[in-house]
Formats: C-alpha cells, sequence, structure tokens
C-alpha cells in the first residue's frame, strides 16, 4: 500500500472487503482525476451502514484529503457485504474530484461537507459526477437528476442548474451558491446528517 494512503479500518471485521484491494483503487481514482501526488488520503469506511444508508463526504483537513464513506457504497448488490470494485471506482473518482476541489482557491471558502446545504451538496456532487462521467465511469444520469430536483425544484430553472452542474468543466464555490439561489434551494439550511442525502443506490 502507498505511503500516502491510509484506510480504516485495517483489516475489516463486518464486511468482506480488503484494504490493499481499496488502496489500489484509490491510487487509480487519484491518477485518473489528475489528485496531487504529495497530498496524503485518508479513507473511514463505515462498516456499519448498510443499504439503503450510503453515502460519502470529502474534506480537506491540515492539507490532507479525508475522505468518508458508508460500507453500502461499495457493497455489491447481488452479494450483500462483498465488494463491488467499479462501483467502489466511481465513488473514489467522484469524492477525489470534491476533495481536489477544495484544495483548490476555486473551493476556498466552501464548509466542511457536515456544514454543506442539502442544494449545496447536491449541486457540488452534480459537478463531480458529470466530471466522473467523462472519464468513462458509468453513473445514473436519471436518477442524479431526480436527486437534484429533490433539492433544487421540479422546475425549468432547476433543470438548467442541473445541466449547467453537469456539464460544467470549471465551477467556484461562489458559482455553487448562485446555483442555490436561482433555484431557491440557499433558503434550506445543513442537510445535519452524515452521509450524502442517504441516496438508495
Amino acid at each position: 500500500m502507498s505511503g500516502r494512503i491510509t484506510i480504516t479500518p485495517d483489516p475489516f471485521t463486518l464486511i468482506d472487503y480488503d484494504v490493499g484491494e481499496i488502496a489500489g483503487i484509490i491510487e487509480d481514482a487519484a491518477a485518473l482525476v489528475g489528485f496531487p501526488t504529495d497530498v496524503e488520503i485518508s479513507l473511514e469506511v463505515d462498516e456499519e451502514l448498510f443499504p439503503p444508508l450510503t453515502g460519502h463526504m470529502a474534506d480537506v483537513v491540515d492539507g490532507r484529503a479525508v475522505l468518508w464513506i458508508s460500507g453500502a457504497n461499495f457493497e455489491d448488490t447481488r452479494r450483500p457485504r462483498h465488494f463491488e470494485p467499479q462501483q467502489a471506482r466511481t465513488d473514489l473518482v467522484e469524492m477525489l474530484f470534491r476533495a481536489k476541489d477544495r484544495l483548490s482557491e476555486d473551493f476556498a471558502d466552501a464548509p466542511c461537507d457536515r456544514e454543506l446545504s442539502r442544494g449545496e451538496r447536491i449541486a457540488w456532487d452534480i459537478y463531480a459526477i458529470g466530471r466522473t462521467e467523462r472519464l468513462g465511469l458509468p453513473v445514473r444520469r436519471p436518477r442524479e437528476r431526480y436527486d437534484f430536483r429533490l433539492q433544487h425544484g421540479f422546475t425549468d430553472v432547476a433543470d438548467a442548474a442541473f445541466e449547467r452542474c453537469w456539464d460544467a468543466e470549471r465551477m467556484t464555490w461562489a458559482g455553487i451558491g448562485e446555483i442555490c439561489k436561482e433555484t431557491g434551494a440557499a433558503n434550506r439550511g445543513p442537510s445535519k446528517v452524515p452521509v450524502d442525502l442517504l441516496r438508495n443506490k
């Protein structure tokens, strides 16, 4: 395992996941997104959270990428508690895109994930997922559009905002805020949950 990557727990005891395999996928995902090679990456996988409690967070603390994810995100839906590497790769790419954003001046003012509103979080997610799709990884655009509408509204304005987030080559934290103002999502408070909108896979 690379010295810059740490995974918790090590080893897994409740689910059939392998630390070395996940570390290798993190390295691949980091290379795909162009994540800085001199930045440490710490991943915590919550073994106790299973479907439908899926979600993830990506923060930067003291110059390190600090990632958290539900064990359910990496689960093979056909074999409960077993690892699904393609799903893990997609989720990790999305997380590392957001961590990379946090390392840039464009997102220097963004609060930690726990303090984001639901509207802010899903808009940022869509920006990351759109980039993930352009790398050739499998994503579910209709599901993501529905999740976006739940926070931003079932309106033409919200749908246009979704397209801007999805197609954006570059977005800033200020741009996320503007989208939330346009759709009315800025009036909603923090999500107050440690998972990504408690999404179903």
